[in-house]
């Protein structure tokens, strides 16, 4: 408070909404007060301007219907490109864990997981977290390798089958 005069009341006064009282005072002071007129006139200014900057980004701004129809129908396409992707990530993240389960008896929880984790060393994906529909049929086909060589072609059999992506079929 400077003068008797809080931030409350001077901004009340530079919007033009405060209590007649206040705005007496206010009248009454500036005259007399160089720092307070000071004040005054760069507020007055500096809210001019934020005013007209306001004004000139409502006309800048302002779209058509056609353009905003056009920009909503862009977002709703990039979240549905999203969704995909998180959809089919979700699917090769539930591959994985079939493939996980159908291994473990045989092999071990263990084993299942590092089989799994060198089979996409040694393929496209490079480790199990990067395997993606993408590189999912490499990884897949080196993992049924390797599944052949520790529980034979049968076993390998059921891996490949159950490996099959459904987006794939």
């Amino acid at each position: 408070m400077k003068h008797g005069i809080s931030e409350e009341d001077w901004q009340d006064y530079l919007d033009g909404v405060a209590r007649p009282e206040v705005r007496e005072r206010i009248d009454a002071h500036l005259p007399g007060c160089l720092s307070c007129w000071e004040f005054y006139e760069q507020m007055t200014a500096s809210v001019a301007d934020l005013r007209r900057a306001g004004e000139e980004a409502l006309r800048v701004v302002t779209l058509s219907d056609p353009q905003l129809h056009r920009m909503l129908r862009n977002v709703f396409q990039e979240l549905r490109q999203e969704t995909s992707a998180e959809e089919l990530q979700t699917e090769v993240q539930e591959r994985l864990d079939v493939l996980q389960t159908v291994m473990a008896p045989y092999c071990g929880p263990q084993a299942a997981v590092r089989v799994m984790e060198r089979a996409a060393q040694h393929s496209p994906a490079l480790s199990l977290a990067d395997v993606t529909t993408e590189n999912w049929e490499p990884f897949l086909e080196r993992l049924t390798k390797l599944a052949a060589a520790l529980c034979g072609d049968t076993f390998a059999r059921l891996i490949w089958e159950r490996g099959q992506l459904a987006s794939a079929r």
